[in-house]
C-alpha cells in the first residue's frame, strides 16, 4: 500500500525494508539515512522490481541483501540461487559480495 515505504524508512525500529517495489528515491535515500538495508528478494513477484531497488538504493548509498522470503523450505536459496538473485539486480562481483555476505554479517553483529 501507498506510504508502507516511506514509514518504514523513517522508523527507528525498522532493519531491512522487504520487497520495496516501486521504491522512490527520497525513500532510499531515507533508508541509506537511517542504516535500514534494502532487500533484493527472490520470490516470484516481488522479485520485479529488484533492478530499481538496487540501483536507487545504491545511488543513494543504502546497502542491499538478498533474501528468499520465502513461505516454504523448498524455497530456501542456495549460494548459487543467491548469487543469481544479485547479478540479475545488476549488481557488480563486488556488490554481490557485499548483499550476499558483508552486509548481513554487519546487520547480525548489530542487532544481537
Amino acid at each position: 500500500p501507498a506510504g508502507t515505504n516511506l514509514a518504514a524508512v523513517k522508523s527507528p525500529n525498522v532493519d531491512i525494508l522487504a520487497h520495496p517495489g516501486l521504491i522512490a528515491p527520497e525513500e532510499a535515500a531515507l533508508a541509506a539515512k537511517n542504516d535500514i538495508l534494502l532487500e533484493l528478494s527472490a520470490r516470484g513477484g516481488h522479485c520485479l522490481c529488484n533492478g530499481r531497488v538496487a540501483r536507487l538504493g545504491l545511488e543513494a548509498g543504502a546497502s542491499l541483501l538478498v533474501n528468499s522470503d520465502t513461505h516454504a523450505p523448498e524455497n530456501l536459496l542456495t549460494q548459487e540461487l543467491q548469487r543469481m538473485v544479485a547479478e540479475g539486480a545488476g549488481l557488480s562481483n563486488a556488490e554481490v559480495e557485499k548483499a550476499l555476505r558483508i552486509n548481513p554479517e554487519a546487520l547480525l553483529k548489530r542487532v544481537r
